[in-house]
């Protein structure tokens, strides 16, 4: 494992200084579960590497008034046991914990999970199920971008050089609004996820669906929504033919592959059932909140 400088900026601006400096030639580390291993291998051979542990709030979990302010270098095991988040943002708990073992949530971030954007990472969905805004900051400033455009493909985002992801923020949902996570895979969560599927449902108080979110992991080259099976969802109540078209139309909207875990076959199959049980569930915590 091979760099020449290493550094841990205690302010925003010196991180950027840092970042402008050296360019594409630096890389962010904060829990170090992704990046580690590409150091250790000579996949990524940097000048420098830039630790982001001592800078103010980067682990931060805050619920406020309005919404959730989540620093990019909060640990998943901290985020999936952290009790305030169960009355409204439970499934953000829930993805966090579906990430490997124990021994890789206690140190992994949840701003890792997502800038290593692997398509089948579990924690970021919980954060695009919630409509989530990832805060970017860099030369040029900051900008906010919503979750679901921060991955533009296998490994890649829209940070660019000198760029890095400062916190999320999460708006607080509605009443009446429930949301759930389900990760399959064969040894549960210490495999990556052959499927996942995130689901949020508002209801009206006649039970009326007035929102809807569906997010899909492991089946696409990046992290995506199911579009058309939201909007079959909204305006309508639940129905046990309405589910199975929403199921349908979730597989359909996915380009799965054939890999060393399932065929694209087996994987749009278990996304019709993993959607339609998300569904279900999603509208049980919708009606109990």
């Amino acid at each position: 494992m091979r760099f020449d400088k290493y550094f841990e900026p205690t302010t925003v601006e010196e991180c950027c200084s840092i970042l402008k400096e050296y360019g594409s030639d630096a890389k962010i580390l904060a829990g170090g579960t992704d990046v580690v291993p590409r150091l250790k291998n000579k996949i990524w051979r940097p000048k420098a590497v830039v630790g982001i542990s001592k800078l103010p709030d980067i682990d931060t979990i805050a619920v406020q008034k309005d919404h959730l302010v989540l620093g990019a270098g909060a640990r998943l095991r901290k985020i999936s046991l952290e009790k305030s988040l169960e009355k409204d943002y439970k499934v953000i708990m829930e993805a966090a914990g579906n990430v490997s073992s124990m021994q890789i949530r206690n140190i992994a971030t949840i701003g890792g999970n997502a800038c290593n954007a692997s398509p089948s990472a579990d924690a970021i969905q919980g954060l695009i199920t919630m409509d989530a805004i990832a805060v970017i900051t860099g030369p040029e400033g900051t900008r906010e971008v919503a979750i679901a455009d921060f991955f533009t493909g296998p490994g890649t985002t829209v940070l660019n050089t000198g760029e890095f992801l400062l916190q999320f923020k999460v708006p607080a949902p509605k009443p009446g609004t429930g949301a759930i996570y389900k990760k399959f895979a064969i040894r549960g969560d210490t495999d990556i996820s052959i499927v996942g599927v995130g689901c949020r449902l508002t209801l009206q108080i006649d039970g009326t669906i007035e929102d809807a979110r569906i997010s899909l992991a492991a089946v696409a080259p990046k992290p995506i929504r199911a579009i058309e099976a939201e909007m079959l969802l909204i305006g309508k109540k639940l129905t046990t033919e309405l589910i199975e078209q929403v199921g349908e139309a979730a597989a359909n909207s996915c380009s799965p592959i054939t890999d060393q875990r399932a065929t694209a076959e087996y994987r749009k199959e278990m996304i019709r059932v993993w959607t339609r049980h998300a569904v279900e569930e999603a509208e049980l915590r919708a009606k109990s909140s």
